[in-house]
């Protein structure tokens, strides 16, 4: 079999850190002279890059090992990522899997598929199978999305006891400024002009190295990425309240670049529910790191993560975490049901929230994360705002403000991944809806 026609598909579940790690290991296999397609092509070799913070993740990981089959039963499936890390033989087991590779060995994918996968090792000797860095070697675009993600720490420290991230993703490590810097320039070089800086405890970035936390220590990375030519805009993506840099403040005040949105984890409002999850800042330290945001004259869009049914949360403490989303004021948030995640102290807390119960207020959180959009879409109505077009659904399109607000707006044929300016018109139909402005890049 000749190299050129051995064909590799990605596809990858979770979190911005495992999109980066899918990319890196793609831009891999290409350096090898082995074909990248999509997943849902007839492919010969598959990769399942694998999450398990939740029990709903697992569920698809096992769908998309069918799913590969049934594309191509010939095919060889790997499956990686967090799942593939925390239970190898679990996933060895799943009928179609030929290969199971944890996140410790992501950067000998390529080798070790060549050992495995009969029809390229007699490409051996031709195949450049030098192992990826820690940080996947670097990567110079991010396929199917119009901002480029870039990995600057791994790893998490904080033990939650909903969580098993630490498990599988190992102790926190930061990157070294220069490497993301390097990588911001190629990505830029790329056509890239909006960065996503993401990690698993992106807050506690160079902690490891012995800083502390009110030293700067992300901030002076972002300023050198936003001095790249054709990088406009640096966002955060989520960001824990514990171990907060005091020096992004003035970087947001100056407003240089960096996006006035910040993702802030809160799972709940309820005081004594965060303490049986264990998470590293209390309800009065989350709200004081609010109170500091809003008091350096910065009206940064806040948005959340807020955990429904953990063990033991009562209607009262369900109560409190409704009025605290009110409280803060979250341009939008992500609610999310609790799962019992194998071997976490969470699995043996009691007592167990009812599934009905669990549903029930689901549905009233997705019931006020639609209030919060609309209040929103309010605020914003009339605004003018830099958005990188994504694609939507059938006939639309959107992009996401500096703030984080997502916008939708009619599709238009050449627009995709393009920076335009839009209007932003109201909220309907359950969406913040905007008008385009200016169909041609801006701030170039």
């Amino acid at each position: 079999m000749s190299k050129t026609k051995t064909k590799i598909a990605f596809t990858t579940l979770g979190c911005r850190v495992n999109q980066y790690d899918t990319q890196a290991m793609k831009e891999q296999v290409e350096k090898a002279s082995l074909q990248s397609v999509g997943f849902d092509e007839v492919a010969d070799i598959y990769v399942i890059n694998t999450c398990t913070v939740t029990s709903g993740a697992d569920s698809e990981g096992r769908q998309l090992v069918r799913r590969a089959k049934a594309k191509n039963p010939d095919s060889f499936v790997v499956v990686t990522g967090c799942l593939a890390q925390d239970r190898p033989e679990e996933v060895a087991a799943l009928s179609g899997v030929n290969m199971v590779v944890g996140n410790t060995e992501k950067s000998a994918l390529l080798q070790k598929i060549v050992s495995q996968y009969e029809p390229l090792q007699s490409l051996i000797d031709d195949i450049h199978l030098n192992p990826l860095s820690p940080w996947g070697g670097g990567i110079s675009r991010f396929d199917g999305h119009q901002r480029a993600t870039i990995k600057v720490q791994d790893g998490c420290n904080f033990g939650c006891s909903f969580c098993l991230i630490p498990r599988v993703r190992g102790e926190m490590i930061s990157r070294p400024g220069l490497e993301i810097v390097e990588e911001g320039k190629r990505l830029a070089s790329n056509g890239v002009k909006e960065l996503v800086l993401a990690g698993i405890q992106l807050s506690s970035y160079g902690r490891d190295w012995g800083l502390k936390a009110s030293e700067p220590r992300l901030a002076p990375v972002i300023e050198k990425l936003l001095a790249i030519p054709g990088i406009h805009r640096v966002r955060l993506s989520s960001y824990a309240v514990a171990d907060f840099e005091d020096a992004l403040l003035p970087l947001w005040k100056s407003k240089m670049g960096l996006c006035e949105h910040l993702h802030l984890p809160l799972q709940s409002g309820d005081a004594d529910v965060l303490k049986a999850m264990r998470r590293p800042y209390t309800l009065d330290g989350y709200r004081a790191t609010v109170e500091k945001i809003r008091a350096s004259a910065l009206d940064l869009g806040l948005t959340a993560d807020v955990i429904a049914g953990f063990p033991g949360e009562s209607e009262e403490a369900f109560e409190n975490t409704l009025s605290r989303i009110k409280e803060f004021g979250f341009v939008d948030f992500h609610p999310f049901p609790y799962s019992d995640r194998p071997q976490t102290p969470g699995e043996s807390l009691k007592p167990k929230v009812n599934p009905a119960v669990i549903r029930e207020r689901m549905n009233k959180l997705w019931q006020l994360k639609k209030e919060c959009l609309e209040t929103s879409a309010q605020r914003a109505k009339g605004n003018r705002c830099r958005v990188i077009v994504e694609r939507y659904n059938a006939g639309r399109q959107a992009g996401l403000t500096d703030e984080g607000l997502r916008v939708v707006f009619p599709e238009t044929q050449g627009l995709l991944g393009k920076e335009i300016w839009v209007q932003v018109e109201g909220f309907r139909d359950g969406h913040a809806w905007a008008s385009v402005v200016a169909e041609s890049p801006v701030g170039v």
